[in-house]
């Protein structure tokens, strides 16, 4: 029986650009957890990975704690369980970093030290994720219903035809997607998705104003973005099986006013759009968790947005994420706190 356990490490496989994880970025603690350096698209790393994830389990099973379980700030406990299965239901593809836009809140984003980098970010020859994908499936180790979560770079920029695979690869194994996008570059490839799959399309606007949008994305795109929102939801509108989701990350001094809140929410209205996404820029909470006074902002601008949106007729289903998604919710009045669909 398993004594606890952490599900990332039982049921997801993260490919980023150069190694291989069970979770995503924010809960690496140094060298500890249990992943492949210097990858490069090699079948026989994947053995290897599978390996060092078994010895980790048998740390839990046995009652232990292995190295990275202290101070992870994505664990999530599995339930006891006499028959547990090891088969992957979440895979991130994050293996290219080519990207159209350069939000500042990016630690890609071109600025200071990091200009460099994302250039070669922009650059660089990723592996190719197809065949890894089919070697997974060939030895059984995807379940039905599998996410795939596409967030490496800007989807929509990827290799022709590679796109398409990949939604083509999900629909056939019976798998559903979650598109993390720009939205600055019109795809049909994630058009027939939100048509014709079960998916999700996700695109962090930021802004509800056009010099808001340009100084956080640092890009000139802010009309051209709205526009292909719109189509995006209306190619998902009748299919109940899709969606898409527009995001606002609160920066502090930038977006953090209900000016500019209030100008996203009517741009929200304009194009229709059913689901709103809000977080917090994870730095500025790292540093202020503990601040009385940044708690009581985030607060009262996070109950602001629950209390507009729910003034508008047909209103969005708004909801939180992030790292400290947690925390955020107990930051919200309980008339407008809900989770996992549920109001407390």
């Amino acid at each position: 029986m398993v004594n606890k356990c952490c599900e990332f490490m039982l049921h997801q496989i993260a490919f980023y650009k150069d190694t291989i994880r069970p979770c995503c970025s924010f809960s690496i603690q140094g060298d500890i957890t249990p992943f492949i350096n210097n990858y490069n698209g090699e079948i026989n790393e994947i053995k290897n990975y599978l390996e060092k994830r078994q010895n980790f389990i048998k740390i839990f099973q046995d009652g232990g704690k292995p190295e990275c379980y202290n101070g992870c700030t994505t664990y999530q406990e599995c339930k006891d369980n006499d028959e547990i299965s090891f088969k992957l239901n979440n895979i991130i593809i994050s293996n290219h970093t080519k990207c159209s836009c350069n939000c500042m809140y990016c630690e890609q984003a071109e600025f200071g030290q990091n200009k460099k980098l994302k250039t070669y970010l922009n650059t660089r020859i990723p592996y190719d994720i197809k065949p890894i994908l089919l070697h997974l499936r060939a030895n059984n180790y995807i379940e039905e219903n599998c996410r795939y979560i596409i967030c490496g770079g800007e989807c929509s920029e990827y290799p022709k035809g590679e796109l398409e695979w990949l939604i083509y690869f999900c629909m056939h194994t019976k798998g559903n997607l979650l598109l993390l996008s720009s939205g600055i570059n019109y795809s049909n490839a994630i058009e027939k998705a939100l048509k014709s799959s079960e998916s999700i399309l996700k695109i962090s606007v930021d802004s509800g104003t056009k010099p808001t949008y340009e100084r956080i994305k640092r890009v000139k795109a802010y009309d051209r973005v709205w526009k292909n929102i719109k189509n995006y939801i209306k190619s998902s509108e009748n299919n109940s099986k899709s969606r898409v989701e527009l995001k606002y990350i609160l920066l502090k001094d930038i977006n953090d006013n209900k000016n500019e809140i209030d100008k996203f929410l009517k741009k929200c209205e304009d194009v229709n759009c059913r689901f709103i996404i809000l977080d917090v820029e994870h730095q500025y909470i790292k540093a202020n968790k503990y601040n009385e006074t940044a708690k009581k902002e985030i607060s009262e601008l996070l109950n602001y947005f629950f209390s507009e949106v729910s003034k508008y007729p047909n209103h969005p289903f708004i909801s939180l994420e992030g790292v400290e998604e947690d925390w955020l919710w107990s930051l919200v009045d309980d008339k407008y706190n809900y989770k996992n669909g549920k109001q407390k």
